[in-house]
């Protein structure tokens, strides 16, 4: 993994232990941006009686808070299963005390209510927040550090910590947990007006009371929640798929996959940039044909369109489904494309040649797609990212870039336990590599894979070039 530049935030658990909640109650591990950003503001803001000092401090946070969510690199933690027992002191003291102005014996510790506590235990030490590439943080470095090192606990008052601030994003240690990846957990982040917000609750609660009348303290409402999940999270694709039958819906179509595959595909690019045209959506040029956007290949939000040879026990036959793949988050757009695509025929040359019909639960081919397994190969060769100069090395070395390219965490191509790829089929009925025919302007070599993960990972997978257009298509191979 590029380690790049950029600023890293840290801090450093006293004991293993983490006692914060998130909003539902439940334990928040790792601990949400928010809660560090709160903790700066508490350490910076609150403390310096030096007016320099807290405007530097004011203005780095009002940079912090329009970074974008940072990567968390955390300890692995589990929550303890044995809780334990405090006992918290009732809201009672004015009982008390006028059982004293009255001469009555009264005590405290009369008023007590029991509370069980679970902790998070913590396999390490340090959480690191790590903002990359954020433009402009050599500005803002200094008032930040002094801000991190001077926060005390994050979390409960009793997980103690000592922090730093620095550029030095080598030899991290721990869990990544990537913002924006789906399946893991949400987390609470700061945004532009979030500092003004702590500022007007905290002066809130200064004035709770003045005019001997009790004023609640608003919530905080200024803040993003952003889904996070760790690289080696199982994150499953989103995907509509469909049977293709023969135009008028009498009878299932049959597609030859190694002339087919990449017709199939483009038929179906076609009927869904037909029906996203004018969707209230962002513009079909990124998200339907690929087209402008941002140019990270991990980033881009976007459609691939899979073809699905069928797979039987004893072999793989021709193509007779197909399937809508959308990156994580693009939920409401694959909803209209699955409502919008249905009934709708593929067309080629102005010749309809397929019916779309969406496939019903009990279809017995989807599964080897859409599978969770650590063990997968192709029925469409994957074909290579650039020329492996007959070098069986150069040949692996662009096949794990082309998984990472396809979306995968370094830490799930690092640890992959077996990659091996072959001109021949690695299942019974899947044609040659060479002879299949590859979409228009993708060149490269082209192999059959077989990959064993490490964990278990969800399909549907394709990766290489043309991996949009339905080459490098994966099927569940531990069946």
């Amino acid at each position: 993994m590029t380690v790049g530049s950029g600023l890293r935030i840290t801090v450093r658990f006293l004991q293993p232990y983490s006692h914060g909640r998130g909003e539902d109650g439940g334990p928040e591990w790792p601990p949400s941006p928010l809660r560090l950003f709160q903790a700066l503001v508490a350490s910076s803001v609150g403390r310096p009686v030096d007016p320099e000092a807290r405007s530097r401090a004011v203005v780095a946070l009002r940079w912090l808070e329009t970074q974008p969510a940072p990567e968390i690199i955390a300890p692995a933690a589990v929550e303890t299963t044995a809780p334990y027992r405090t006992f918290v002191p009732d809201n009672i003291a004015d009982k008390v005390a006028k059982a004293w102005s009255a001469g009555r014996a009264a005590s405290m510790a009369d008023y007590r209510t029991e509370k069980d506590v679970r902790s998070m235990r913590l396999d390490g030490e340090a959480v690191h927040y790590v903002f990359r590439g954020a433009a402009g943080f050599e500005d803002h470095l200094a008032a930040l550090r002094v801000a991190a090192r001077s926060i005390t606990h994050l979390g409960w008052g009793i997980d103690l910590v000592v922090g730093d601030a620095t550029t030095d994003l080598d030899g991290l240690v721990g869990e990544r947990w990537i913002p924006g990846n789906h399946g893991g957990r949400s987390l609470r982040c700061a945004v532009a007006g979030t500092l003004d917000a702590l500022e007007r609750k905290h002066a809130q609660f200064i004035h709770r009371l003045e005019g001997g009348m009790f004023r609640p303290v608003s919530p905080l409402e200024t803040f993003a929640v952003h889904p996070y999940a760790r690289a080696t999270d199982t994150v499953v694709p989103m995907g509509a798929a469909f049977r293709l039958l023969k135009p008028g819906g009498e009878g299932v179509c049959w597609f030859e996959p190694a002339r087919r595959a990449r017709d199939v595909a483009a038929w179906l690019r076609h009927a869904v940039a037909e029906v996203c045209a004018g969707w209230r959506f962002a513009s079909t040029e990124t998200i339907v044909h690929g087209h402008g956007g941002d140019r990270s290949e991990l980033r881009r939000a976007r459609f691939s369109y899979l073809p699905l040879p069928t797979i039987t026990p004893l072999r793989t036959e021709g193509i007779a489904r197909v399937i809508v793949v959308a990156t994580p988050g693009l939920y409401a757009e694959l909803a209209w494309v699955k409502a919008h695509l249905a009934g709708r025929e593929l067309i080629w040359k102005g010749e309809p040649m397929a019916l779309l019909e969406p496939l019903p639960a009990t279809d017995g081919v989807l599964p080897y797609y859409r599978a969770t397994s650590d063990c997968w190969s192709t029925v469409t060769p994957v074909v290579l990212p650039g020329h492996d100069d007959h070098s069986g090395k150069k040949a692996e070395r662009l096949l794990r870039t082309a998984f990472l390219q396809a979306g995968f965490a370094p830490e799930v191509v690092d640890s992959i336990r077996e990659l091996a790829w072959q001109r021949e089929g690695f299942r019974a009925g899947v044609d040659l590599a060479s002879r299949y025919l590859a979409p228009d302007k993708v060149r490269g070599p082209q192999f059959h894979v077989r990959v064993r993960f490490a964990t278990r990972v969800s399909g549907p997978i394709a990766i290489g070039s043309g991996r949009h257009r339905g080459m490098g298509v994966f099927a569940d191979a531990s069946r």
